[in-house]
């Protein structure tokens, strides 16, 4: 809807913006499994030796995947709430728990099985709405008078600079949020082997560029030839566009709403559990026989089925709150994954140093205090506070080599003096 109301303004911030963190993932596959890790917070532990770090980022996890759950919960009950025409709150409250329950006792495999039923029917249903969007039926021709509108390319040249910077700020903010996304790292260390992560890696842009590419084609047309739908909520107004459609494409077209915001927010369960269970409060297990094994790890899953309910739970009540819309708990989401991670995995592991935890509890603090205390945009704010967390690593870094230079230096005078 963002991409309804703006055009190719909403493309280039949030398209590139998935294209620009992409290009960052094949650096990253060999660094991510070279320690044998289950989280992204356990990697950072392990990688630079500081517990406080992963309570930290474990609890920051919690905190962004509740809100973002909030986004798929509100999707998946207004979709299912417009097709079926039956209370939201009832929607959401009994699908939601629906797929809760094959998330806790299926787990990660059930996830992933899923995904790929929730990918074809994404896929189906997009494709479905760009065949059948034209009035007068699909041609290469006509298709291409819909992305090369004037007005399209007229509302881009004519954005003033403080709207080209915020367009700018957005990309940025969403591919260095891709780019450190928990849900892809995870994806990465969990593939059997290196060059199947890099298959994966290599395959994505074509399939979400797909996605992307009949999304944009059907709102265009939407904007071209159908009038302005009304002053509704953000997936409602997008569920209406879909009353243009023939109804076989206009119901794939919804079901690949919801199996895009069901395939989102069970991995996002899982991460947040996994936090909250393996990485924030984790079950302590002494070394003993196999049988004791066995119990710590049913212990385990008790533990995570109970969080994973309790998380969703929560979002389920937020997501009746009256927070802010999709896109601003989007926005702040991502730019609290790009502080988290993007230093951290992408930056040589000396420059960093033990100083992390520092660095981290700072540059949220500040995020948190720039967002919700003094009202500036979630993508502004990020800007300044990478900024930050550059400038603290360039200090500590310098002051560490210092200190090691001197240190060889004296090493030096003592071997001359003997």
């Amino acid at each position: 809807m963002w991409l309804y109301s703006d055009g190719y303004a909403a493309f280039f911030a949030s398209v590139n913006g998935w294209l620009l963190g992409l290009l960052f993932f094949p650096f990253i596959v060999k660094r991510l499994r070279l320690k044998r890790a289950l989280s992204l917070p356990e990697w950072l532990e392990k990688t630079y030796g500081d517990i406080r770090v992963r309570k930290l980022v474990a609890l920051t996890m919690v905190f962004l995947y509740i809100l973002y759950l909030v986004t798929q919960f509100r999707a998946f009950g207004i979709i299912v709430s417009y097709m079926l025409d039956i209370p939201s709150g009832f929607t959401s409250t009994s699908l939601i728990y629906l797929f809760v329950l094959y998330t806790t006792f299926g787990g990660y495999i059930s996830v992933v099985r899923s995904d790929i039923l929730n990918l074809f029917l994404i896929i189906l249903g997009v494709t479905a709405a760009a065949a059948y969007s034209m009035p007068s039926g699909f041609s290469l021709g006509a298709a291409a008078d819909v992305l090369l509108l004037k007005d399209q390319l007229d509302m881009v040249r004519s954005l003033s600079y403080s709207e080209i910077f915020s367009v700018f700020a957005i990309m940025l903010s969403w591919g260095l949020g891709v780019a450190g996304n928990p849900q892809y790292a995870v994806r990465i260390l969990a593939c059997r082997t290196e060059k199947d992560a890099y298959k994966t890696i290599a395959a994505s842009p074509f399939i979400v560029g797909w996605v992307y590419i009949c999304v944009t084609f059907f709102i265009l047309v939407c904007r071209s030839y159908y009038p302005v739908i009304g002053d509704f909520e953000e997936t409602l107004s997008f569920a209406k566009l879909g009353q243009f459609l023939p109804p076989f494409a206009s119901a794939a077209l919804l079901v690949g709403v919801i199996a895009a915001a069901v395939s989102t927010a069970n991995s996002q369960l899982l991460l947040a559990a996994c936090s909250l269970c393996y990485d924030l409060f984790p079950i302590k297990m002494e070394k003993g026989t196999k049988d004791q094994l066995v119990y710590y790890e049913d212990r385990f899953l008790v533990v995570n089925r109970v969080a994973i309910t309790v998380i969703a739970s929560a979002a389920l009540l937020l997501s009746h709150a009256g927070l802010p819309g999709y896109l601003m708990l989007g926005r702040i989401s991502w730019t609290l994954v790009a502080i988290c991670f993007f230093f951290p995995l992408f930056l040589p592991s000396w420059i960093i140093k033990e100083k992390l935890f520092f660095v981290l509890s700072t540059a949220l603090s500040v995020q948190c205090f720039l967002v919700f205390a003094a009202g500036i945009s979630p993508e502004n704010a990020m800007l300044a506070v990478l900024m930050l967390e550059a400038l603290l690593f360039k200090v500590f870094s310098s002051s560490s080599l210092k200190t090691y230079s001197e240190s060889i230096c004296r090493e030096g005078q003592g071997s001359h003096a003997e």
